[in-house]
Protein backbone atom coordinates (compact mmCIF):
# COMPACT_ATOMS: atom_id res chain seq x y z
CA UNK A 1 0.00 0.00 0.00
CA UNK A 2 2.83 2.61 0.48
CA UNK A 3 4.46 1.85 -2.70
CA UNK A 4 0.87 2.87 -4.14
CA UNK A 5 0.60 5.75 -2.13
CA UNK A 6 4.24 7.21 -2.87
CA UNK A 7 3.53 6.23 -6.63
CA UNK A 8 0.19 8.58 -6.56
CA UNK A 9 2.11 11.22 -4.81
CA UNK A 10 5.13 11.24 -7.20
CA UNK A 11 2.60 11.46 -10.15
CA UNK A 12 0.89 14.02 -8.24
CA UNK A 13 3.77 16.02 -8.00
CA UNK A 14 5.19 15.79 -11.82
CA UNK A 15 1.81 16.91 -12.95
CA UNK A 16 2.09 19.91 -10.83
CA UNK A 17 5.42 20.64 -11.45
CA UNK A 18 4.75 20.55 -15.29
CA UNK A 19 1.79 23.15 -15.11
CA UNK A 20 4.47 25.07 -12.32
CA UNK A 21 7.71 24.66 -14.80
CA UNK A 22 6.09 24.94 -18.51
CA UNK A 23 6.16 28.54 -18.36
CA UNK A 24 10.09 28.45 -17.77
CA UNK A 25 11.75 25.88 -19.53
CA UNK A 26 11.14 24.52 -23.01
CA UNK A 27 10.57 20.53 -22.92
CA UNK A 28 11.00 18.42 -25.62
CA UNK A 29 9.40 15.23 -24.82
CA UNK A 30 8.26 13.79 -21.04
CA UNK A 31 10.22 15.52 -18.38
CA UNK A 32 10.12 15.11 -14.77
CA UNK A 33 9.91 17.23 -12.27
CA UNK A 34 10.74 16.04 -8.59
CA UNK A 35 9.68 18.20 -5.29
CA UNK A 36 12.97 19.46 -4.92
CA UNK A 37 13.42 21.45 -8.75
CA UNK A 38 13.52 25.25 -8.98
CA UNK A 39 14.01 27.23 -12.13
CA UNK A 40 15.54 30.73 -12.14
CA UNK A 41 14.99 33.12 -15.61
CA UNK A 42 16.63 36.48 -14.52
CA UNK A 43 18.52 39.57 -16.36
CA UNK A 44 16.98 38.31 -19.97
CA UNK A 45 16.69 34.27 -19.70
CA UNK A 46 13.19 33.27 -21.22
CA UNK A 47 12.13 29.76 -21.25
CA UNK A 48 14.08 28.78 -24.22
CA UNK A 49 16.69 29.44 -22.38
CA UNK A 50 16.42 25.73 -20.80
CA UNK A 51 15.70 23.18 -23.00
CA UNK A 52 14.96 19.77 -21.21
CA UNK A 53 14.83 16.66 -24.03
CA UNK A 54 12.76 13.28 -23.56
CA UNK A 55 12.96 11.49 -20.91
CA UNK A 56 14.85 13.58 -18.39
CA UNK A 57 14.77 13.35 -14.88
CA UNK A 58 15.01 16.82 -12.82
CA UNK A 59 15.72 17.71 -9.23
CA UNK A 60 17.74 20.31 -9.22
CA UNK A 61 18.23 23.98 -9.29
CA UNK A 62 18.50 25.62 -12.51
CA UNK A 63 19.67 29.18 -13.10
CA UNK A 64 19.94 30.82 -16.44
CA UNK A 65 21.05 34.83 -16.37
CA UNK A 66 21.37 37.13 -19.37
CA UNK A 67 20.48 33.87 -21.78
CA UNK A 68 22.73 31.84 -20.72
CA UNK A 69 21.63 28.81 -22.02
CA UNK A 70 21.21 25.59 -20.61
CA UNK A 71 20.61 21.63 -22.62
CA UNK A 72 19.98 18.40 -21.18
CA UNK A 73 19.52 16.13 -24.33
CA UNK A 74 17.28 12.99 -23.71
CA UNK A 75 17.51 10.61 -20.77
CA UNK A 76 19.66 13.40 -18.60
CA UNK A 77 18.93 13.30 -14.96
CA UNK A 78 20.41 15.26 -12.27
CA UNK A 79 19.42 14.86 -8.19
CA UNK A 80 18.67 17.10 -5.69
CA UNK A 81 20.88 20.04 -3.99
CA UNK A 82 22.86 19.85 -7.73
CA UNK A 83 22.61 23.55 -9.11
CA UNK A 84 23.78 24.49 -12.70
CA UNK A 85 24.49 28.49 -12.62
CA UNK A 86 24.53 29.70 -16.38
CA UNK A 87 25.04 32.93 -18.49
CA UNK A 88 27.15 31.54 -21.58
CA UNK A 89 26.62 27.83 -22.05
CA UNK A 90 25.96 24.10 -20.53
CA UNK A 91 25.46 21.30 -22.53
CA UNK A 92 24.78 17.64 -21.13
CA UNK A 93 25.04 14.87 -23.50
CA UNK A 94 22.46 12.03 -23.75
CA UNK A 95 22.24 9.49 -20.56
CA UNK A 96 24.34 11.31 -18.55
CA UNK A 97 23.57 11.34 -14.87
CA UNK A 98 24.57 13.96 -12.40
CA UNK A 99 24.24 12.69 -8.71
CA UNK A 100 23.24 14.97 -5.76
CA UNK A 101 25.27 18.01 -4.02
CA UNK A 102 26.89 18.83 -7.63
CA UNK A 103 28.12 22.39 -8.87
CA UNK A 104 28.50 23.20 -12.26
CA UNK A 105 28.89 26.79 -13.31
CA UNK A 106 29.87 28.47 -16.45
CA UNK A 107 30.69 31.97 -14.96
CA UNK A 108 33.51 33.40 -11.86
CA UNK A 109 30.29 35.19 -9.86
CA UNK A 110 32.62 37.62 -9.35
CA UNK A 111 35.19 39.83 -11.12
CA UNK A 112 38.98 38.86 -10.76
CA UNK A 113 40.36 42.18 -11.19
CA UNK A 114 40.71 43.76 -7.31
CA UNK A 115 39.36 47.08 -8.05
CA UNK A 116 36.72 46.14 -9.61
CA UNK A 117 35.77 43.54 -6.67
CA UNK A 118 36.36 46.80 -4.74
CA UNK A 119 33.32 48.35 -6.76
CA UNK A 120 31.70 45.00 -6.49
CA UNK A 121 31.56 45.10 -2.41
CA UNK A 122 31.13 48.69 -1.89
CA UNK A 123 27.86 48.69 -3.93
CA UNK A 124 24.39 48.45 -3.23
CA UNK A 125 22.91 44.34 -2.79
CA UNK A 126 21.01 45.04 -5.88
CA UNK A 127 23.44 46.89 -7.90
CA UNK A 128 24.29 46.15 -11.52
CA UNK A 129 27.69 45.57 -10.25
CA UNK A 130 26.66 42.30 -8.68
CA UNK A 131 25.67 40.23 -11.41
CA UNK A 132 27.36 37.58 -13.21
CA UNK A 133 28.01 39.56 -16.91
CA UNK A 134 30.88 41.27 -14.69
CA UNK A 135 32.77 38.18 -14.37
CA UNK A 136 34.61 35.94 -17.15
CA UNK A 137 32.50 32.49 -18.42
CA UNK A 138 33.04 30.04 -20.99
CA UNK A 139 31.01 27.31 -22.44
CA UNK A 140 30.67 23.60 -20.36
CA UNK A 141 30.24 20.83 -22.63
CA UNK A 142 29.47 17.38 -20.81
CA UNK A 143 29.34 14.40 -23.06
CA UNK A 144 27.16 11.51 -23.50
CA UNK A 145 26.35 8.40 -21.06
CA UNK A 146 28.61 10.78 -18.11
CA UNK A 147 28.83 9.79 -14.37
CA UNK A 148 29.16 12.60 -12.17
CA UNK A 149 29.97 11.60 -8.80
CA UNK A 150 28.54 13.30 -5.39
CA UNK A 151 29.74 16.95 -4.41
CA UNK A 152 31.99 17.29 -7.19
CA UNK A 153 31.77 21.01 -8.97
CA UNK A 154 32.60 21.42 -12.80
CA UNK A 155 34.12 24.91 -13.52
CA UNK A 156 33.39 27.26 -16.82
CA UNK A 157 35.24 26.17 -20.11
CA UNK A 158 35.12 22.43 -18.96
CA UNK A 159 34.82 19.95 -21.57
CA UNK A 160 34.08 16.01 -20.71
CA UNK A 161 34.37 13.38 -23.05
CA UNK A 162 31.89 10.46 -23.58
CA UNK A 163 31.88 7.84 -21.32
CA UNK A 164 33.87 8.95 -18.15
CA UNK A 165 33.20 9.09 -14.70
CA UNK A 166 33.78 12.21 -12.53
CA UNK A 167 34.77 11.41 -9.20
CA UNK A 168 32.63 11.66 -5.91
CA UNK A 169 33.93 15.47 -4.69
CA UNK A 170 35.96 15.72 -7.62
CA UNK A 171 36.83 19.44 -8.76
CA UNK A 172 36.97 20.05 -12.22
CA UNK A 173 39.06 22.64 -13.79
CA UNK A 174 40.22 21.52 -17.05
CA UNK A 175 38.77 19.36 -20.17
CA UNK A 176 38.61 15.56 -18.95
CA UNK A 177 39.27 12.84 -21.98
CA UNK A 178 36.55 10.89 -22.94
CA UNK A 179 36.36 6.77 -21.19
CA UNK A 180 38.42 7.24 -17.79
CA UNK A 181 37.91 8.17 -14.18
CA UNK A 182 38.98 11.46 -12.62
CA UNK A 183 39.13 12.50 -9.36
CA UNK A 184 40.88 14.47 -6.23
CA UNK A 185 41.16 18.43 -6.12
CA UNK A 186 42.34 19.24 -8.70
CA UNK A 187 40.81 16.65 -10.32
CA UNK A 188 43.42 14.00 -12.29
CA UNK A 189 43.04 10.97 -14.16
CA UNK A 190 42.67 8.23 -12.12
CA UNK A 191 41.86 5.33 -15.15
CA UNK A 192 41.79 5.25 -18.91
CA UNK A 193 40.33 2.63 -20.80
CA UNK A 194 37.29 2.07 -19.36
CA UNK A 195 36.09 -0.67 -22.32
CA UNK A 196 38.58 -2.70 -20.92
CA UNK A 197 36.88 -3.02 -17.44
CA UNK A 198 34.79 -6.08 -17.16
CA UNK A 199 30.44 -6.21 -17.94
CA UNK A 200 28.73 -6.52 -15.16
CA UNK A 201 25.51 -6.53 -17.08
CA UNK A 202 25.72 -9.32 -19.88
CA UNK A 203 23.80 -8.56 -23.21
CA UNK A 204 21.85 -11.60 -22.90
CA UNK A 205 20.25 -11.19 -19.48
Amino acid sequence: MNGTIKLILKRMINYVNQFRFRKKVSTEGRVDFGYTSHIFLSNGSTKKSIVLKDRARMYATLVSKFGGKIIFEENVKIGYGSVIACINKVHIGKGTAIAHNVTIIDNNNHPTHPEDRKIMYNSAWDSPYRNWNYSKSAPIIIGENIWVGTGSRIHKGVTIGDNSIIAAHALVTKDVPANCIVAGNPARVVKENLFEEERLILDNE
